[in-house]
């Protein structure tokens, strides 16, 4: 199963509209980040993983983890770069690891033991653009009707063959 490790704050920080949410409240922010990825990766066997620095409590829902650097509970990891780094060392094939974090020394990293890297610009933008897609694809939908009655053919046709 491919996972998607998330330097989370580096994204925050990286992406305009997260950034403005980040503005508000952290939590709003977090929350938000998760519903998209959620949706984003619904049953397509992507598992993700969000990681902060600092102290919280580690939470795991669907395919969607959120790490802390800090849970008071097993090893201090002081950062997001060094748990990030341990999650790619322990993982048993880094190459099924995609690495999400504009920092140079992760992405350096996670290079070198395998991982695919990608900016966290560029991340959310191909979450944002297939979000945008879908919902398209949805709005279109809903516009154009997949059948037309005899009824409704015949009113068209005499609507756009009068002559005036």
């Amino acid at each position: 199963m491919e996972t998607i490790v998330i330097d989370a704050y580096n994204l925050m920080h990286k992406v305009a509209e997260l950034k403005i949410l980040l503005a508000q409240s952290q939590e709003i922010c977090v929350d938000t980040m998760i519903a998209k990825l959620r949706s984003h990766y619904y049953g397509k066997g992507i598992k993700c993983v969000l990681v902060f620095d600092g102290f919280g409590q580690n939470k795991h829902e669907n395919n969607i983890s959120v790490k802390f650097s800090n849970t008071g509970v097993g090893p201090d990891y002081g950062h997001a770069d060094a748990l990030i780094k341990h999650l790619i060392e322990k993982s048993k094939n880094p190459k099924l690891i995609r690495v999400v974090s504009s920092d140079r020394e992760v992405s350096s990293f996670a290079k070198e033991c395998g991982a695919r890297i990608l900016s966290s610009e560029g991340f959310w933008g191909e979450v944002k653009d297939k979000r945008t897609e879908r919902n398209d694809a949805i709005r279109e939908s809903r516009e154009k009707p997949s059948v037309v009655t005899r009824g409704e053919f015949e009113f068209l046709l005499k609507e756009f063959t009068k002559k005036d």
